[in-house]
């Protein structure tokens, strides 16, 4: 199975500052500034109607016209971001920061590309700098929490979630992570409140949505969850993630065929996700195909991801395939983990 959690998934604010504008459009005698401004609020509206290409031209042109205007960098950033240019993104807020580094809104948001690009340092860095600034802002303990998350700090994670949900019962993306964290953590019941309380607020957030069928799954539910999963995949047909939870769905409910096609097109999107390559090894394991079955099963476990269960199909594997050195190898790296399975088979058939 694979969670998804809401890191990347950023929430857009337009920070068009009016005081600012004022001095640009009226006070302001340049021809420059006051055709800046114009750009800028020609931005901001494709930004409000998620033209986020668009909107980037006319903030190009306004920093053009006025290479000072550190909100057109700013919401370019944020324009940039919602189209998965996080480095670009990330540049972007910087050169704001460098224009005003009391420019608290380009650091909130330069602390959250800096998150999606792994730059965990710097993220930490812009955060601490926010914290009397933002003590009581939802978005900032979110923001925090995702940090935490990556730090793996749990308990400052849950500290931080369950601080942006108190000062904003509605944030659906702390519930989600938070979510996140229950479900990794084996509380299914919290993880499954806390996704159902997300889908109250936003039925369609893909993330909730998802999660929310893995832990039907986990439950022994896999013909409802199933449901959860087509509708992430009615919006977005190529979610790897998603396709791979259909898949372990169909293979629990029977329908084999169903599930090959389901894996194979996640493996295409993703192929480098240990969770899908198990469901396929365990595909052909179910169907007696063992050597097809180990060649997914130790692509996985080269990944080094920590999927539940894997050691010890895969040592399983290679048993039958009369391989028992390799088997027990595996069985003994699943000891680790705790894995039920590779624990069993090592103490049966290993000395």
């Amino acid at each position: 199975m694979t969670y998804t959690s809401y890191l990347a998934a950023m929430k857009i604010i337009i920070f068009a500052v009016l005081s600012s504008l004022l001095c640009l459009m009226m006070a302001c005698t340049s021809q420059d500034k006051s055709e800046a401004g114009v750009f800028f609020l020609k931005g901001n509206i494709q930004f409000k109607d998620k033209r986020f290409a668009e909107a980037i031209r006319f903030y190009d042109e306004a920093i053009k016209k006025y290479p000072k205007l550190t909100d057109a960098y700013l919401n370019k950033g944020l324009a940039l971001s919602q189209l998965g240019k996080s480095e670009e993104a990330y540049a972007a807020l910087s050169r704001a920061l460098e224009l005003e580094d009391g420019f608290h809104e380009a650091r909130m948001a330069r602390a959250e590309a800096a998150l999606v690009l792994g730059r965990t340092a710097q993220a930490e860095d812009d955060l601490s700098l926010l914290t009397n600034v933002y003590k009581d802002s939802t978005r900032f303990y979110l923001v925090r929490g995702n940090l935490m998350v990556d730090k793996n700090q749990k308990g400052a994670a849950y500290a931080d979630f369950d601080k942006a949900i108190l000062l904003d019962p509605e944030n659906v993306e702390a519930l989600v992570n938070r979510g996140a964290m229950f479900f990794e953590d084996g509380k299914t019941k919290e993880a499954g409140d806390d996704f159902a309380r997300a889908l109250a607020l936003n039925p369609a957030q893909k993330e909730a949505l998802n999660n929310r069928g893995l832990v039907l799954l986990k439950e022994g539910n896999p013909g409802e969850a199933l449901g959860y999963f087509e509708k992430v995949l009615i919006r977005t047909p190529d979610d790897g993630y998603a396709l791979n939870n259909k898949g372990e769905a169909l293979l629990l409910l029977g329908k084999r065929d169903e599930a090959l096609k389901a894996l194979s097109r996640s493996l295409e999107f993703k192929p480098d996700n240990a969770y899908a390559l198990k469901n396929m090894g365990l595909y052909y394991f179910s169907g007696k195909d063992y050597e097809n079955a180990a060649r997914f099963l130790d692509k996985a476990v080269s990944l080094e991801q920590n999927v539940p269960g894997l050691y010890g199909l895969a040592g399983k594997c290679h048993f039958l395939l009369n391989n028992s050195a390799r088997a027990c190898q595996l069985w003994a790296l699943g000891k680790v983990l705790n894995d039920s399975l590779a624990i069993s088979e090592s103490v049966r058939n290993c000395r």
